[in-house]
């Protein structure tokens, strides 16, 4: 155990600290959370559109016009939202003029959708704005803030006289750029009827079906959790597959909202329930602290982290405990989440649980209505996101029992040696 822990410290910690260090995916983390909140609202949206309680679902009926506009107002166009909103990120981070590098990607991911119908016309591809232009918006704003880089950097530029407000002499300083890559990307368009969403697709496939499968989620989720054993947080590897995840569960938003199938058990809100208390799926041991520890310590620390588990948040046991490099938590803290998110894959690809049509809720949300919510009341997921709280504590059991174990003959120790030096 120790010798693992010194190899993930010496080995794993600096690899990962330069990953989670990479300028590139910090534009994206920071800018997909900056789209959660709009597409929490979208999600939100299909949820009260499609109420589980069917009293409250005839009453509520005729504001469903209000709900689907408003998801194809959010999630709908999650595509230039991310083209923006990536190129916010990416412009602080590099040190570009923001509305410039915003309105340059926007322009260019919105010529990226035009498709040729009818044979000889070019029509705007409506649904390209959402799901399926995501990855495609990212591409296109890092292109973006890399050639109005590149140009400054070379001094191919207009500069306008002086006395001209910044305002103006700014926009055209990326006026050759933006012309530029606009021409590129209209001759692509045009002449070669390119189109991106399909191109990116293809080229990103291999990833895409890896975390569209049981065994690639479940090393997802236990990438997770190996990185926060290593002190590091879960994010650097979130970072790398939201934007998979993001449009996955937008796919399925749209199918339910169409009356199709769906296609994608992994989610958001599925990430949400299968951290049953945080990564590591922790509740389970909140729980074995609170009622079966024999140790004060334990018994104490799991009741004060109770409260906050039931709502994802486990930094009290991750540092209290500690898990964080513990030898003895090492294996649960890394298998648990991962045997949870491959059988809940497994569970909702052959149908025994329903995926999720709510794809986006609060990280916050409890496990057991987090599988309530997003499945609009569907009874064997829920069930299911109480079950995972058992599994967890059916994992961590023994570790926990070792673990309180020693702790309590310590403290039974500790007890001696303030009586020996009382009397």
């Amino acid at each position: 155990m120790r010798s693992s822990t010194a190899f993930l410290e010496n080995h794993l910690m600096p690899i990962v600290t330069r990953i989670g260090s990479n300028r590139a995916l910090i534009v994206i983390r920071n800018a997909m959370c900056a789209c959660m909140a709009l597409l929490i609202i979208g999600s939100t949206s299909i949820l009260l559109s499609n109420i589980p309680w069917e009293p409250l679902a005839h009453f509520m009926a005729p504001a469903a016009p209000i709900f689907d506009t408003i998801f194809n107002s959010t999630t709908g166009i999650m595509g230039l939202l991310t083209a923006a909103s990536v190129a916010y990120y990416g412009a602080l981070e590099y040190k570009q003029d923001i509305f410039v590098t915003i309105a340059t990607s926007v322009s260019l991911f919105v010529l990226s959708q035009y498709q040729l119908v009818n044979g000889n016309e070019y029509q705007l591809n409506i649904d390209g704005l959402g799901t399926s232009g995501l990855i495609s918006a990212i591409l296109i704003a890092f292109v973006t803030i890399k050639a109005l880089s590149l140009f400054k950097q070379k001094n191919i530029t207009i500069r306008m006289p002086k006395g001209v407000p910044d305002a103006v002499s700014e926009s055209f300083t990326s006026l050759l750029p933006a012309l530029f890559l606009l021409a590129i990307l209209s001759l692509l368009v045009v002449l070669f009827h390119f189109n991106i969403n399909v191109a990116v697709a293809y080229l990103l496939s291999p990833v895409t079906y890896v975390l569209n499968s049981a065994p690639g989620y479940a090393l997802y989720h236990m990438l997770c959790a190996l990185v926060f054993f290593c002190g590091i947080n879960s994010q650097v590897v979130i970072g790398i597959a939201m934007p998979f995840l993001m449009q996955n569960g937008a796919l399925n938003e749209k199918a339910f909202q169409t009356g199709e199938q769906l296609m994608f058990a992994a989610t958001n809100a599925t990430d949400a329930m299968v951290w049953a208390g945080g990564t590591g799926a922790t509740l389970g041991l909140v729980v074995l602290m609170s009622f079966l520890a024999k140790s004060q310590y334990f018994k104490k620390l799991g009741r004060m982290s109770l409260g906050p588990g039931l709502f994802n948040i486990n930094e009290p046991i991750i540092f209290g405990t500690p898990l964080c490099f513990n030898p003895l938590f090492m294996l649960p803290f890394i298998l648990t989440p991962g045997l949870i998110a491959g059988s809940t894959f497994l569970l909702m690809q052959h149908g025994i649980i329903d995926m999720p049509h709510v794809a986006n809720l609060p990280w916050t949300t409890p496990t057991f209505i987090v599988g309530f919510l997003m499945t609009g009341g569907s009874m064997n997921t829920t069930l299911w996101s109480f079950m995972i709280v058992v599994i967890s504590m059916l994992i961590y059991f023994p570790f926990f029992r070792l673990a309180d174990k020693q702790l309590y003959l310590k403290e039974q120790q500790d007890t001696l040696l303030q009586d020996e030096e009382s009397n």
